[in-house]
């Protein structure tokens, strides 16, 4: 697979998971805010090919990705359910990506493996 290839698709089960966000990300969990994001615990890990830039980084045996959604996708609906998504891969590039490999959502559904 490569970042930024259009509709690449991934099957797995969604799990939303609370982080810490800003400002200090975990190092100060006192006053931390939280971000809850729905990560994909893929059927089968998946390896990305490093890209052009140098924040597209070579990726192997990626078990779990993030899932952003781009279009209002309501993913709590789809919590501990299995899903097929398809997107455009893009590597972590902050402290808000909790994955190294993300997905931009273009579409998703349920899956029956």
């Amino acid at each position: 697979m490569h970042y930024g290839e259009p509709d690449v698709t991934v099957t797995g089960k969604v799990h939303l998971h609370t982080f810490y966000g800003p400002p200090g990300y975990g190092e100060t969990p006192r006053i931390d805010r939280r971000e809850t994001q729905a990560l994909l615990t893929l059927s089968s890990p998946l390896c990305v090919e490093a890209g052009g830039a140098d924040d597209e980084p070579e990726e192997h045996g990626q078990a779990r990705i993030t899932l952003v959604p781009l279009h209002g996708e309501n993913l709590k609906a789809y919590q501990a359910k299995s899903i097929s998504v398809s997107g455009h891969l893009f590597h972590a590039i902050s402290g808000h990506h909790h994955t190294p490999v993300l997905i931009e959502i273009t579409s998703v559904a349920p899956y029956s493996p």
